[in-house]
Protein backbone atom coordinates (compact mmCIF):
# COMPACT_ATOMS: atom_id res chain seq x y z
CA UNK A 1 0.00 0.00 0.00
CA UNK A 2 1.26 3.67 -0.42
CA UNK A 3 1.85 5.12 2.93
CA UNK A 4 1.53 8.89 2.98
CA UNK A 5 1.94 11.75 5.81
CA UNK A 6 0.49 14.82 6.19
CA UNK A 7 2.17 16.83 8.48
CA UNK A 8 -0.02 20.15 9.69
CA UNK A 9 0.67 22.55 12.39
CA UNK A 10 -3.32 23.17 13.33
CA UNK A 11 -5.81 20.91 14.99
CA UNK A 12 -7.18 17.09 13.72
CA UNK A 13 -9.91 16.63 12.14
CA UNK A 14 -10.79 20.18 12.99
CA UNK A 15 -8.27 21.98 9.86
CA UNK A 16 -10.83 21.19 7.13
CA UNK A 17 -8.46 21.48 4.34
CA UNK A 18 -6.04 18.61 5.57
CA UNK A 19 -9.09 16.44 6.66
CA UNK A 20 -10.74 16.53 3.48
CA UNK A 21 -7.16 16.35 1.81
CA UNK A 22 -6.72 12.82 3.86
CA UNK A 23 -9.76 11.29 3.67
CA UNK A 24 -9.94 11.78 -0.30
CA UNK A 25 -6.45 10.04 0.04
CA UNK A 26 -7.66 7.53 2.20
CA UNK A 27 -10.87 6.59 -0.40
CA UNK A 28 -8.79 6.07 -3.08
CA UNK A 29 -6.32 3.65 -1.43
CA UNK A 30 -3.58 5.39 0.38
CA UNK A 31 -2.22 4.73 4.43
CA UNK A 32 -2.50 7.97 5.42
CA UNK A 33 -0.81 9.43 8.81
CA UNK A 34 -1.56 13.18 10.12
CA UNK A 35 1.19 14.66 12.51
CA UNK A 36 -0.83 17.54 13.98
CA UNK A 37 -1.24 19.54 17.43
CA UNK A 38 -2.77 18.27 20.00
CA UNK A 39 -5.92 19.95 22.18
CA UNK A 40 -7.31 19.34 25.57
CA UNK A 41 -8.62 15.99 25.86
CA UNK A 42 -7.88 14.75 22.34
CA UNK A 43 -5.60 11.38 22.27
CA UNK A 44 -2.40 11.24 21.08
CA UNK A 45 -2.93 8.72 18.65
CA UNK A 46 -6.36 7.99 17.31
CA UNK A 47 -7.33 6.67 14.28
CA UNK A 48 -10.25 9.14 12.17
CA UNK A 49 -12.08 8.41 9.81
CA UNK A 50 -9.44 5.69 8.41
CA UNK A 51 -6.52 8.42 8.93
CA UNK A 52 -4.08 7.58 11.07
CA UNK A 53 -3.67 10.51 13.65
CA UNK A 54 -0.21 11.37 15.92
CA UNK A 55 -0.59 14.47 18.02
CA UNK A 56 2.10 16.27 19.27
CA UNK A 57 1.84 17.85 22.75
CA UNK A 58 1.78 21.73 21.43
CA UNK A 59 -1.46 23.74 21.61
CA UNK A 60 -2.04 26.87 19.30
CA UNK A 61 -2.29 30.01 21.40
CA UNK A 62 -2.52 33.73 19.64
CA UNK A 63 -0.19 35.92 20.89
CA UNK A 64 2.72 38.24 20.26
CA UNK A 65 5.38 37.44 17.79
CA UNK A 66 7.16 35.47 20.75
CA UNK A 67 4.52 33.60 21.66
CA UNK A 68 4.01 32.43 17.86
CA UNK A 69 8.59 31.86 17.41
CA UNK A 70 8.12 29.41 20.40
CA UNK A 71 4.91 27.47 19.78
CA UNK A 72 6.15 27.36 15.57
CA UNK A 73 9.86 26.03 17.17
CA UNK A 74 8.43 23.44 19.37
CA UNK A 75 6.03 21.69 16.95
CA UNK A 76 9.13 21.91 14.66
CA UNK A 77 11.16 19.93 16.70
CA UNK A 78 8.66 17.78 17.94
CA UNK A 79 7.21 17.18 14.25
CA UNK A 80 10.96 16.59 12.84
CA UNK A 81 11.64 13.99 15.38
CA UNK A 82 8.15 11.95 14.62
CA UNK A 83 8.23 12.38 10.72
CA UNK A 84 11.40 11.31 10.83
CA UNK A 85 11.05 7.97 12.91
CA UNK A 86 7.99 7.34 11.06
CA UNK A 87 9.39 7.17 8.13
CA UNK A 88 11.92 4.66 9.08
CA UNK A 89 9.32 2.30 10.26
CA UNK A 90 6.18 3.37 7.69
CA UNK A 91 8.27 4.07 4.88
CA UNK A 92 6.06 6.87 3.19
CA UNK A 93 6.17 7.61 -0.29
CA UNK A 94 4.99 10.98 -0.22
CA UNK A 95 5.03 13.39 2.43
CA UNK A 96 2.93 16.68 2.19
CA UNK A 97 3.54 19.68 4.50
CA UNK A 98 0.70 22.29 4.80
CA UNK A 99 2.11 26.11 5.97
CA UNK A 100 1.88 28.41 7.96
CA UNK A 101 5.16 28.29 9.10
CA UNK A 102 6.89 27.83 5.76
CA UNK A 103 9.69 26.27 7.43
CA UNK A 104 7.62 23.51 8.51
CA UNK A 105 9.16 21.73 4.95
CA UNK A 106 12.43 21.00 6.69
CA UNK A 107 11.14 18.83 9.36
CA UNK A 108 11.15 16.19 5.83
CA UNK A 109 15.11 16.25 6.06
CA UNK A 110 15.04 12.75 6.76
CA UNK A 111 12.72 11.53 4.17
CA UNK A 112 14.33 13.56 1.83
CA UNK A 113 17.55 11.81 2.29
CA UNK A 114 16.06 8.48 1.86
CA UNK A 115 14.40 9.39 -1.40
CA UNK A 116 10.30 10.19 -0.41
CA UNK A 117 9.47 12.80 -2.28
CA UNK A 118 8.38 15.77 -1.02
CA UNK A 119 4.88 18.28 -1.34
CA UNK A 120 4.59 21.69 0.26
CA UNK A 121 1.54 23.06 0.05
CA UNK A 122 0.49 26.63 0.45
CA UNK A 123 -2.34 27.78 2.16
CA UNK A 124 -1.52 30.94 3.36
CA UNK A 125 1.21 33.48 2.42
CA UNK A 126 3.70 33.90 6.05
CA UNK A 127 5.14 37.25 4.73
CA UNK A 128 1.26 39.03 4.12
CA UNK A 129 0.35 37.26 7.48
CA UNK A 130 2.60 38.98 9.37
CA UNK A 131 2.67 42.38 8.14
CA UNK A 132 -1.22 41.97 8.45
CA UNK A 133 -1.10 40.78 12.04
CA UNK A 134 2.02 42.42 13.59
CA UNK A 135 0.97 46.08 11.51
CA UNK A 136 4.70 46.19 9.40
CA UNK A 137 5.23 47.06 5.92
CA UNK A 138 6.42 44.70 3.37
CA UNK A 139 10.19 46.49 3.61
CA UNK A 140 10.52 45.64 7.26
CA UNK A 141 13.54 43.41 8.04
CA UNK A 142 11.26 40.33 9.35
CA UNK A 143 8.95 40.44 6.28
CA UNK A 144 12.32 40.47 4.17
CA UNK A 145 13.80 37.00 6.09
CA UNK A 146 9.80 35.66 5.74
CA UNK A 147 10.26 36.16 1.87
CA UNK A 148 13.86 34.35 1.89
CA UNK A 149 12.30 31.42 4.00
CA UNK A 150 9.06 31.49 1.76
CA UNK A 151 11.84 31.28 -1.29
CA UNK A 152 13.69 28.23 0.28
CA UNK A 153 11.00 26.36 1.48
CA UNK A 154 8.81 25.97 -2.10
CA UNK A 155 12.47 25.65 -3.51
CA UNK A 156 12.87 23.00 -1.14
CA UNK A 157 10.28 20.98 -1.73
CA UNK A 158 9.64 18.28 -5.37
CA UNK A 159 5.95 19.92 -5.75
CA UNK A 160 3.72 22.75 -4.80
CA UNK A 161 -0.06 23.19 -4.33
CA UNK A 162 -1.64 26.28 -4.40
CA UNK A 163 -4.90 27.07 -3.79
CA UNK A 164 -5.55 30.15 -5.94
CA UNK A 165 -4.02 31.67 -9.14
CA UNK A 166 -2.19 34.25 -6.98
CA UNK A 167 -0.53 31.48 -5.01
CA UNK A 168 0.95 29.85 -7.88
CA UNK A 169 2.40 33.25 -9.66
CA UNK A 170 4.10 33.76 -6.33
CA UNK A 171 6.14 30.35 -5.91
CA UNK A 172 6.96 31.02 -9.79
CA UNK A 173 8.41 34.11 -8.81
CA UNK A 174 10.84 32.28 -6.40
CA UNK A 175 12.12 30.37 -9.25
CA UNK A 176 10.12 26.96 -9.02
CA UNK A 177 9.26 25.89 -12.80
CA UNK A 178 5.42 26.00 -13.37
CA UNK A 179 6.01 22.45 -14.31
CA UNK A 180 6.06 21.53 -10.50
CA UNK A 181 2.68 23.77 -9.22
CA UNK A 182 -0.43 22.58 -9.32
CA UNK A 183 -3.14 24.81 -8.19
CA UNK A 184 -6.48 22.66 -6.19
CA UNK A 185 -8.93 25.54 -4.72
CA UNK A 186 -9.70 25.31 -1.41
CA UNK A 187 -13.08 23.90 -1.77
CA UNK A 188 -15.86 22.33 0.76
CA UNK A 189 -15.86 18.17 0.32
CA UNK A 190 -19.05 15.92 0.22
CA UNK A 191 -21.18 16.96 2.58
CA UNK A 192 -21.58 20.70 1.38
CA UNK A 193 -22.62 18.57 -1.74
CA UNK A 194 -26.59 18.36 -1.31
CA UNK A 195 -29.62 20.08 -2.86
CA UNK A 196 -30.42 23.64 -1.52
CA UNK A 197 -32.31 23.32 1.68
CA UNK A 198 -36.05 25.29 1.80
CA UNK A 199 -35.04 28.18 4.22
CA UNK A 200 -37.37 27.63 7.16
CA UNK A 201 -40.41 30.11 7.07
CA UNK A 202 -40.07 31.42 10.76
CA UNK A 203 -40.58 35.25 10.22
CA UNK A 204 -36.61 36.54 10.06
CA UNK A 205 -34.37 37.16 7.51
CA UNK A 206 -30.69 35.45 8.55
CA UNK A 207 -27.71 36.52 7.04
CA UNK A 208 -24.78 34.20 8.18
CA UNK A 209 -21.06 34.02 8.16
CA UNK A 210 -18.92 31.66 9.33
CA UNK A 211 -15.45 30.60 10.63
CA UNK A 212 -12.92 31.80 12.38
CA UNK A 213 -13.66 35.24 14.22
CA UNK A 214 -10.28 37.01 13.41
CA UNK A 215 -10.10 40.63 13.27
CA UNK A 216 -8.65 40.49 9.60
CA UNK A 217 -12.05 38.92 8.07
CA UNK A 218 -13.84 41.84 8.57
CA UNK A 219 -16.94 40.75 10.60
CA UNK A 220 -17.12 44.30 12.45
CA UNK A 221 -18.32 45.33 8.86
CA UNK A 222 -20.99 43.41 9.00
CA UNK A 223 -22.04 44.18 12.41
CA UNK A 224 -21.13 47.80 11.48
CA UNK A 225 -24.00 47.62 8.80
CA UNK A 226 -26.81 45.82 11.22
CA UNK A 227 -28.11 49.42 12.72
CA UNK A 228 -29.29 50.64 9.27
CA UNK A 229 -30.51 47.10 8.20
CA UNK A 230 -32.59 46.68 11.25
CA UNK A 231 -33.84 50.17 10.03
CA UNK A 232 -35.71 48.09 7.12
CA UNK A 233 -35.59 44.48 8.15
CA UNK A 234 -36.95 44.54 11.88
CA UNK A 235 -37.60 40.37 11.54
CA UNK A 236 -33.14 40.59 10.83
CA UNK A 237 -30.92 37.61 12.42
CA UNK A 238 -27.34 38.21 11.86
CA UNK A 239 -25.75 34.60 12.48
CA UNK A 240 -21.74 34.41 13.39
CA UNK A 241 -21.23 30.75 13.21
CA UNK A 242 -17.60 29.86 14.69
CA UNK A 243 -15.16 31.23 17.16
CA UNK A 244 -11.89 33.51 17.23
CA UNK A 245 -10.12 35.64 19.58
CA UNK A 246 -12.08 38.74 18.41
CA UNK A 247 -15.55 37.09 19.21
CA UNK A 248 -15.40 39.20 22.45
CA UNK A 249 -14.66 42.41 20.86
CA UNK A 250 -17.21 41.72 17.44
CA UNK A 251 -19.87 40.69 20.45
CA UNK A 252 -18.93 44.00 22.26
CA UNK A 253 -19.37 46.36 18.85
CA UNK A 254 -23.22 44.95 18.71
CA UNK A 255 -23.94 45.88 22.03
CA UNK A 256 -22.53 49.49 21.46
CA UNK A 257 -24.56 49.55 18.56
CA UNK A 258 -27.45 48.30 20.23
CA UNK A 259 -28.15 45.42 18.00
CA UNK A 260 -27.01 42.72 20.17
CA UNK A 261 -30.37 41.02 19.96
CA UNK A 262 -30.50 40.59 16.22
CA UNK A 263 -27.17 38.97 16.65
CA UNK A 264 -26.28 35.28 17.50
CA UNK A 265 -23.08 34.01 18.51
CA UNK A 266 -22.94 29.71 18.01
CA UNK A 267 -19.45 29.54 18.79
CA UNK A 268 -17.10 26.49 17.14
CA UNK A 269 -19.17 23.75 15.45
CA UNK A 270 -18.78 20.78 13.31
CA UNK A 271 -18.29 20.90 9.80
CA UNK A 272 -21.97 18.84 9.72
CA UNK A 273 -23.47 21.50 11.62
CA UNK A 274 -22.32 24.34 9.91
CA UNK A 275 -24.31 22.44 6.81
CA UNK A 276 -27.59 22.86 8.85
CA UNK A 277 -26.87 26.81 9.82
CA UNK A 278 -26.05 27.93 6.56
CA UNK A 279 -29.18 26.13 5.29
CA UNK A 280 -31.36 27.86 7.67
CA UNK A 281 -30.05 31.76 6.16
CA UNK A 282 -31.18 33.76 3.48
CA UNK A 283 -27.71 35.36 2.33
CA UNK A 284 -24.04 34.16 3.18
CA UNK A 285 -22.02 37.36 3.75
CA UNK A 286 -17.88 37.07 2.68
CA UNK A 287 -16.21 39.75 4.51
CA UNK A 288 -12.38 40.56 4.31
CA UNK A 289 -10.37 43.82 5.20
CA UNK A 290 -6.87 42.15 4.42
CA UNK A 291 -5.39 44.00 1.64
CA UNK A 292 -1.42 42.39 1.20
CA UNK A 293 -2.45 38.85 1.25
CA UNK A 294 -5.27 38.07 -1.05
CA UNK A 295 -7.02 34.93 -0.34
CA UNK A 296 -10.23 32.92 -2.14
CA UNK A 297 -12.34 32.29 1.09
CA UNK A 298 -13.66 28.77 0.99
CA UNK A 299 -16.85 29.76 3.33
CA UNK A 300 -17.99 31.64 -0.55
CA UNK A 301 -17.48 27.88 -1.94
CA UNK A 302 -19.62 26.72 0.68
CA UNK A 303 -22.66 28.86 0.10
CA UNK A 304 -22.63 28.56 -2.98
CA UNK A 305 -22.39 24.60 -3.18
CA UNK A 306 -25.90 25.09 -0.66
CA UNK A 307 -27.41 27.40 -2.83
CA UNK A 308 -27.26 30.48 -0.82
CA UNK A 309 -26.82 33.90 -2.62
CA UNK A 310 -23.56 35.80 -1.37
CA UNK A 311 -22.62 39.19 -0.95
CA UNK A 312 -18.78 39.65 -1.10
CA UNK A 313 -16.26 41.84 -0.16
CA UNK A 314 -14.84 42.91 -4.18
CA UNK A 315 -11.05 41.84 -4.01
CA UNK A 316 -9.26 41.04 -6.84
CA UNK A 317 -8.73 37.28 -6.20
CA UNK A 318 -12.84 36.58 -5.94
CA UNK A 319 -13.46 38.85 -8.82
CA UNK A 320 -10.82 36.35 -10.90
CA UNK A 321 -12.99 33.42 -10.62
CA UNK A 322 -16.51 35.44 -9.67
CA UNK A 323 -17.85 37.61 -12.07
CA UNK A 324 -21.27 40.18 -10.82
CA UNK A 325 -23.64 37.93 -12.19
CA UNK A 326 -22.84 34.82 -9.68
CA UNK A 327 -21.99 36.83 -6.25
CA UNK A 328 -22.85 40.24 -5.18
CA UNK A 329 -19.74 42.57 -4.64
CA UNK A 330 -19.45 45.43 -2.12
CA UNK A 331 -16.77 48.06 -1.56
CA UNK A 332 -14.11 46.41 1.22
CA UNK A 333 -14.78 47.75 4.27
CA UNK A 334 -17.90 50.06 3.84
CA UNK A 335 -20.64 48.99 6.01
CA UNK A 336 -22.68 51.21 4.04
CA UNK A 337 -22.37 49.51 0.73
CA UNK A 338 -22.69 46.19 2.49
CA UNK A 339 -26.18 46.97 3.93
CA UNK A 340 -27.20 48.23 0.64
CA UNK A 341 -26.32 44.85 -0.61
CA UNK A 342 -28.22 42.87 1.21
CA UNK A 343 -31.47 45.15 1.79
CA UNK A 344 -31.50 44.80 -2.58
CA UNK A 345 -31.51 41.21 -1.47
CA UNK A 346 -33.80 41.55 0.72
CA UNK A 347 -36.36 43.43 -1.19
CA UNK A 348 -35.70 41.44 -4.08
CA UNK A 349 -36.93 37.34 -3.71
CA UNK A 350 -36.32 36.66 -7.20
CA UNK A 351 -32.78 38.08 -7.49
CA UNK A 352 -31.78 35.85 -4.59
CA UNK A 353 -33.04 33.16 -6.73
CA UNK A 354 -31.35 33.92 -10.21
CA UNK A 355 -28.43 34.87 -7.68
CA UNK A 356 -27.90 31.78 -5.85
CA UNK A 357 -28.68 30.01 -9.59
CA UNK A 358 -25.55 31.81 -10.89
CA UNK A 359 -22.90 31.37 -8.26
CA UNK A 360 -24.25 27.45 -8.27
CA UNK A 361 -23.35 26.80 -11.65
CA UNK A 362 -20.28 28.47 -11.38
CA UNK A 363 -19.07 26.49 -8.40
CA UNK A 364 -20.00 23.24 -10.35
CA UNK A 365 -16.65 24.03 -12.22
CA UNK A 366 -14.53 23.98 -9.14
CA UNK A 367 -16.08 21.22 -6.66
CA UNK A 368 -14.20 19.25 -4.46
CA UNK A 369 -15.50 16.03 -7.50
CA UNK A 370 -13.15 18.05 -9.70
CA UNK A 371 -10.09 19.73 -7.78
CA UNK A 372 -9.69 16.38 -6.62
CA UNK A 373 -8.81 14.65 -9.53
CA UNK A 374 -5.46 17.52 -10.06
CA UNK A 375 -4.86 16.97 -6.14
CA UNK A 376 -4.65 12.90 -6.52
CA UNK A 377 -2.53 13.19 -10.04
CA UNK A 378 0.17 14.94 -7.99
CA UNK A 379 0.19 11.90 -5.61
CA UNK A 380 -0.25 9.12 -8.20
CA UNK A 381 2.44 10.61 -10.15
CA UNK A 382 5.21 11.22 -6.94
CA UNK A 383 4.07 7.85 -5.40
CA UNK A 384 4.71 6.23 -8.72
CA UNK A 385 1.38 5.84 -10.31
CA UNK A 386 -1.87 4.59 -9.42
CA UNK A 387 -0.35 0.76 -8.94
CA UNK A 388 2.54 1.71 -8.18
Amino acid sequence: MKRVCIVRHKYYPRGVPTRRNAETLVAHGYDVDVICLKGEGEKSREVVRGVNVYRLPVEHRRGGFLRYIFEYNAFFFLAFWKLSWLTLTRRYRVVEVDNMPDFLVFTTLVPRLLGVKIIFQILDHTPEVFADSFKTGTRHPLIKMLRLVEKASVRWADYCLGTQIMNKKIIEGHGVPGSRISVVLNVPDGIFDQPPAAVPANGTFCVITHGNLLEKYGVQTLIEAMPSLISEIPNLKVKLVGDGEYRPQLEKLAKALGVGDHLECTGWVLPEEVVAHIAQANVGVVSIIEKRNPMLPNKLFEYLALGKPSVVTAIPIIKHYFDDSSVMYYEPENARDLARCILELYRDPGRRVSLAAAGSAVYQKYRWSVMQQEYLKVFDHLAGGKNG
